[in-house]
């Protein structure tokens, strides 16, 4: 995966690629694949875009030392293996090699500008890490280059690789067609097309990806591959509108940070095109919005997914949401999948919800879900303005509440909406960051019906509100 994700990299840029996995590694390592590869391929792309010339390196090997003595997880495993990234580019000075794992967010003007951003930060990497049990370090000197180590802890027994021939065999086997070949402008586009057992052409969903990071592109393909999607990323937004305009597609995926052609320009060509603002549209991006961004965007794209550890999950989810969405003309009662795109329901049909949330990209999600079961959504961001809106409405029939609030929090919101004679027995569900003991008491306490953590799972969400609302 690697090699077929980076090679064509390497050759763009002319720098040298190895990949190197030493002898001693097991055949297989007991980890969650996805979030491995989430790693290396943001540590790869990040070696790729800061190295001007020479050479770029990925090191497989058993390790029995490189991380901190203090971790007990690795300190215990019976064995670790380490993933090094190793890269001839402009270096880190010692000063800042902590302080890169902390910063997440891009500026422009930056290092990372200059060279593209990868949408994901290392405080990302670190994160998706330390959820694999394991650690990331960092040796680098300017002018020289860097080595990007994440070390693993392989709990269990595991079976050898296969000798190098064997390997070799394994690495021809392709799980699907990948098509390469070159775009428009001189651009790159990549097309993933679904295909039957047999190898004839199934009926298939649109998805157009733009994307200027070409791992977040082949991530993103990759992510849709088991669907069936036809997937074409292309990597800028002049690419996109040409494609745009003679063909139609079911769904767009935009990043906001592109070269050229901005993705906010994108956003303005669509809506200036009566045709073309059709589009169902879904952001992807790393971006930190204002308010002023968030509400722009509201009006113009169907969901907002930020990039962050969790987000592919959420981001399937929401491809998958929209492609749906839009045989709903012709197909109205969905089959829920193990897509994440849930069953449309007659029963929710014509309640009216209100979602009470400070972060607009909450509100966008959940009112997606709701009004694909044909609710009526209302949605206001604070506790005082929930509050006043039901102050005046008596037709709301059941209220979502965040508990993490400014100012009025949840909890407080809860309780006073309890003292007004419109909401004194309607249904609230809390909504939790997290699951913890006593919260259940503790929203109850303040006047919830019920309450559900976060991320929030839509087939428990509409089981819940079914409960609620349908006698």
């Amino acid at each position: 995966m690697l090699e077929r994700t980076f090679r064509h990299v390497a050759e763009a840029t002319r720098l040298a690629f190895a990949i190197e996995l030493r002898t001693g590694l097991p055949e297989t390592i007991p980890t969650d694949p996805q979030r491995l590869q989430q790693i290396l391929n943001n540590l790869l792309s990040n070696a790729f875009k800061f190295t001007e010339k020479g050479k770029v390196e990925f090191v497989a090997e058993m390790a029995t030392s490189g991380w901190s003595p203090s971790n007990e997880t690795l300190n215990r495993a019976s064995n670790v293996v380490a993933f090094r990234v190793i890269d001839s580019g402009i270096g880190i000075s010692f000063e800042k090699q902590q302080s890169i794992f902390e910063s997440f967010a891009q500026a422009d003007g930056s290092t990372s500008r200059k060279y593209g951003g990868t949408g994901l930060g290392l405080s990302i990497c670190r994160e998706l890490t330390r959820l694999l049990g394991g650690e990331i370090r960092v040796q680098s000197e300017p002018g020289v280059g860097s080595i990007f180590s994440v070390y693993l802890p392989l709990i269990g027994p595991g079976h050898r690789r296969p000798a190098p021939a064997d390997e070799g065999h394994a690495a021809e086997k392709s799980p699907r067609p990948v098509l390469v070949g070159a775009g428009s402008n001189g651009m790159e586009r990549e097309t993933v097309a679904a295909a039957s057992p047999s190898g004839a052409p199934v009926p298939t969903k649109s998805l157009l990806v733009v994307e200027d990071d070409p791992v977040q592109r082949q991530y993103i393909t990759d992510l849709m591959a088991p669907t069936n999607t036809r997937t074409i990323a292309v990597s800028n937004g002049d690419e996109a509108l040409a494609l745009l305009t003679q063909e139609r597609f079911d769904c767009v995926v935009l990043d906001l940070g592109l070269p050229g052609l901005s993705g906010w320009r994108v956003i303005e060509e669509l809506q200036a095109n009566k045709a073309l603002g059709e589009t169902p549209l879904l952001v992807y991006t790393a971006r930190d919005l204002t308010r002023k961004e968030e509400v722009r965007l509201g009006e113009a794209a169907k969901s907002i997914v930020m990039k962050d550890a969790r987000s592919p999950e959420r981001l399937k989810q929401e491809i998958m949401a929209i492609l749906q969405g839009a045989e709903t003309d012709v197909e109205p009662a969905l089959e829920s999948g193990s897509n994440g795109a849930e069953a449309m329901s007659a029963a929710l049909a014509g309640k009216k919800v209100l979602v009470v949330d400070d972060d607009i990209r909450n509100i966008f999600a959940l009112t997606a879900l709701l009004e694909r079961q044909r609710m009526d959504v209302v949605s206001v961001d604070s506790g005082q303005e929930a509050l006043d809106l039901l102050t005046g409405n008596s037709d709301v029939d059941i209220a979502l509440v965040d508990v993490m609030m400014p100012e009025m929090d949840g909890y407080v919101t809860m309780s006073k909406m309890r003292e007004l004679r419109a909401f004194a027995d309607r249904p609230i569900i809390a909504l939790t960051a997290k699951a913890m003991k006593g919260d259940r008491e503790k929203c109850i306490e303040a006047g919830a019906s019920d309450y559900i953590a976060k991320p929030i799972n839509n087939a428990h969400l509409l089981s819940m509100l079914k409960s609620w609302l349908v006698q």
